[in-house]
């Protein structure tokens, strides 16, 4: 595709920070670690140090231990500096051993040992049977608690519980920082994560494992969740989504040393105005379930200038709300996906159905262009304008094939939905379920949304440590250097302010629907 002169003028911008390029003068600074040319301010000192620190291996290596033998989960999703986390663990042997590791670079080793305790007293605790609306929430007492003092920086976490047979299983937390005005917000997306969570016989999915002498008021799935429960040792033993989903993208944003805070989906929930001292979100590969105040933050931020950046498919799909639980509020997580839900006569805002539809009619495309397309999303990226910033330095040209780069969900754009006006397609690729587009959006001085359109794109990102089989495949030849540079150019461009001031988009959506 030729470039007009007036894109080519945007492309230049004023100030800009095109990736591996500071465009308008001395403004950008390379990252130590890949050279690749950033804001000066979206470098943070206490992330380069912090991941110079001896890293440790050994945090993935190990048998898993078997299904009901050893698990836990922790309080909360995430815990402030300075507070205090409890953990609840279940375990048949008579003690175990935990090691809590902070996440990230360090030498590609992708973790470092923060705190060792042994031996801790093991007691078996027992599964609570599901309720009629398919919660499982435990009420185990407290094994132990982590106090968040200055051996703990801010960051995503796992402990590793092992037993005396030296099996393991994970519980990850996060920790943040309330004061924070970092450049990046790394969003961890636990809300999808519970949602698939199938520990004690029900996801908001399917019924694991049948329950005898309990009646399910919607058959086959739950309605509500708890975060008082494990997740499922087949879920990456304990890690969840955070594994493969999730930790390439960390692994790289660290070994750049991005000025980066760490929020999980309950922390845009409940303090989501905060999102505008920002200057971009970062979604991870599966952020799906969205609450009214969850979107209500995001759609806020990107109008006052805050870019945000979908890797991932399938976001901000499905509409749910929280309710206080053991442990504090924000514990239970509800959706009926229908006008079944008792909440719609009194108040329809809230009922749970996706946000597309009655009574919210809310698509995820009113704001981001892009819209969930399926779950046949397996196929080859195919680059549809290399004259992006987005493919900016990766050696592309138009009609590329990254091969077999696509797959799970997919987003496209779709013409019949609410869109913003100046949608730009960057990637058009035939899958099994149809067409995957790459998609940016940013209307003039406000934020601009970037969405990958696949499910894949975090697993292409990087070949950072990997958990046996509790992990994706490794990223494809030819595909990964592509993938990192373009989610580089992402940091570099959202990093330098609102991106409809320095680079708004222009429509060509025309070209291929």
């Amino acid at each position: 595709m030729r470039i007009s002169p007036s894109r080519r003028d945007l492309l230049r911008g004023i100030g800009a920070v095109a990736a591996g390029v500071a465009l308008g003068g001395p403004v950008g600074a390379a990252s130590p670690t890949t050279g690749i040319s950033v804001p000066i301010s979206a470098i943070a000192g206490w992330v380069r140090r912090e991941n110079i620190r001896p890293g440790d291996g050994t945090w993935l290596r190990g048998p898993a231990a078997v299904a009901g033998e050893l698990e836990g989960y922790a309080s909360a999703t995430s815990v402030n500096l300075g507070g205090t986390i409890s953990f609840f663990v279940s375990t048949t042997s008579p003690t175990f051993s935990i090691k809590v590791y902070r996440m990230g670079y360090y030498q590609g080793l992708g973790a470092r040992l923060i705190e060792t305790r042994s031996p801790l007293t093991g007691f078996a605790r027992p599964m609570p049977a599901p309720d009629q609306y398919g919660t499982v929430d435990c009420q185990w007492p407290a094994s132990f608690r982590v106090v968040v003092d200055h051996r703990y920086p801010p960051g995503q976490y796992l402990v590793r519980l092992e037993n005396a047979q030296h099996q393991f299983r994970f519980i990850p937390f996060l920790v943040r920082d309330d004061t924070s005005s970092a450049t990046f917000v790394y969003l961890s997306a636990v809300t999808t994560w519970q949602a698939y969570n199938t520990w004690g016989g029900y996801s908001l999915y399917r019924q694991a494992t049948p329950v005898g002498g309990v009646t399910v008021s919607n058959a086959n799935r739950a309605v509500r969740v708890s975060f008082n429960r494990p997740y499922d040792r087949e879920f990456a033993n304990g890690a969840a989504d955070f594994v493969g989903n999730e930790f390439p993208l960390l692994f790289l944003a660290e070994q750049m040393g991005l000025d980066l805070t760490y929020w999980t989906d309950v922390d845009l929930h409940v303090r989501g105005a905060s999102l505008t001292r920002h200057r971009a979100l970062l979604s991870l590969g599966h952020d799906e379930y969205y609450s009214p105040a969850m979107r209500a933050a995001v759609t806020n931020a990107v109008a006052h200038g805050v870019n945000v950046a979908f890797f991932g498919a399938n976001f901000c799909y499905r509409k749910i709300r929280f309710e206080p639980g053991v442990n504090g509020a924000d514990r239970l997580m509800i959706n009926y996906r229908s006008t079944a839900d008792p909440i719609t006569a009194a108040n329809p805002s809230l009922a749970t159905v996706n946000w597309s539809q009655y009574p919210s009619d809310l698509p995820e495309s009113t704001f981001t262009g892009s819209m969930y397309g399926g779950v046949n999303g397996v196929g080859s990226l195919t680059v549809a304008d290399a004259s992006s910033w987005v493919w900016q330095g990766t050696g592309v040209r138009d009609g590329t094939v990254l091969a077999g780069a696509l797959g799970g969900e997919f987003n496209h754009y779709n013409p019949y939905s609410t869109n913003p006006a100046n949608v730009e397609v960057v990637g058009h690729s035939p899958v099994g379920g149809g067409v995957s587009d790459v998609t940016y959006v940013a209307e003039p001085g406000q934020g601009g949304v970037f969405a990958s359109g696949t499910g894949h794109w975090v697993y292409d990102l990087s070949n950072a440590p990997k958990l046996g089989n509790f992990w994706v495949p490794a990223a494809l030849p030819g595909v990964t250097n592509v993938i990192r540079r373009a989610t580089m150019n992402v940091f570099a461009r959202f990093a330098a302010g609102p991106a409809g001031v320095t680079t708004p988009s222009v429509a060509n959506t025309n070209q291929f629907y």
